[in-house]
């Protein structure tokens, strides 16, 4: 599953160069599509990023975002 492949890459920095590198997107699209409940990967985030929005325990706004809301 995504929720495993992102437990996986935080497992040691070798895995997390591969898992997090471009070249595995079909790999976190494979573990996706064979959960089947979980929608697209939106075009605005990477899949690792995706996993780690529905699956991640913190959260991460990036300063810019906090100032933007901040303003609001």
């Amino acid at each position: 599953s995504p929720e495993d492949l992102l437990n996986l890459s935080r497992t040691s920095a070798g895995l997390r160069e591969i898992l997090m590198s471009k070249s595995s997107k079909r790999v976190w699209e494979a573990a996706r599509m064979v959960q089947g409940t979980i929608p697209a990967c939106p075009s605005d985030l990477s899949e690792p990023q995706y996993a780690d929005l529905l699956f991640g325990k913190g959260c991460s706004v990036s300063e810019r975002s906090r100032l933007q809301l901040d303003i609001s």
